[in-house]
């Protein structure tokens, strides 16, 4: 299916119409669904040389980062820093990466997501949860930062349709996403399309969606889950379980 929007929309208006009174919701994770994480590494690697002035990522651009957020120790090997800055290097991205500043200063959304954002919340009844793997801890700070990303795109995200991990950033995110659902649910809403960009995610949500009402839609973007394992891609094509979502088709022509 290579008009994964025309595709999503057609499944809002057939979830609508089995549901005319319900309270719609589409469910999107942050980082690396909304939020492009090469920018927030950019940012601290930038802030390192800063700091200490040297100008070991002068010339790095956000097109050279192909590493997820966990993953940087593999970035600063390609760019084949020596051991010992390599170690001084991870060791301000432990420090940084999360904090308030970086996250404040750092958020960049992929291009036109939050036009497809803004359609959705512009249709009757119909709602933009967010249900992120981030820590609850980082609670405040999340919501000013894409609640500033969304202002800038005539987009409103409610803090309580924001659900974070109870266990911590990177703990049982599988799990923590499952109970994301339980908690939209729970809220009276009828969440009709999840997009995120960590298989295994999807996966997980996948096993309690015993209506199959949901439609799970794959970012595509840079992912940690292993990407041998995917076996929601494995389903017959009628059921478009799982639709590949390219960031850089996210254009509002499309919509």
């Amino acid at each position: 299916m290579k008009n994964w929007m025309k595709k999503l929309i057609m499944h809002h208006n057939n979830m609508r119409s089995l549901y005319p009174d319900d309270r719609l919701l589409i469910l999107f994770d942050i980082d690396g669904t909304i939020v492009d994480m090469r920018s927030m590494i950019l940012y601290v690697l930038k802030s390192f040389d800063e700091q200490y002035e040297t100008f070991f990522f002068k010339g790095l651009k956000i097109n050279d980062i192909q590493v997820h957020e966990s993953n940087i120790d593999q970035l600063l090997a390609q760019l084949h820093l020596p051991k010992d800055i390599r170690e001084k290097v991870m060791n301000w991205c432990t420090r940084y990466l999360w904090s308030s500043e970086n996250i404040m200063s750092s958020h960049r959304p992929f291009f036109g997501v939050m036009a497809a954002i803004s359609w959705f919340q512009k249709q009757p009844n119909t709602f933009v949860g967010l249900n992120s793997g981030r820590s609850e801890s980082l609670r405040k700070e999340t919501y000013r930062s894409i609640g500033a990303l969304g202002k800038a795109h005539n987009v409103n995200f409610q803090e309580d349709l924001l659900y974070m991990n109870a266990n911590g950033c990177e703990h049982d995110v599988c799990a923590s996403k499952a109970q994301g659902i339980y908690y939209f649910k729970n809220k009276g809403y009828r969440i009709f399309a999840v997009v995120d960009n960590e298989h295994e995610n999807l996966t997980a949500i996948a096993q309690i969606d015993k209506d199959r009402e949901i439609l799970l839609l794959d970012a595509n973007t840079i992912f940690d889950s292993n990407p041998e394992y995917h076996p929601l891609l494995e389903t017959n094509e009628e059921k478009n379980t799982i639709l590949r979502l390219l960031p850089a088709t996210l254009q509002p022509h499309h919509i």
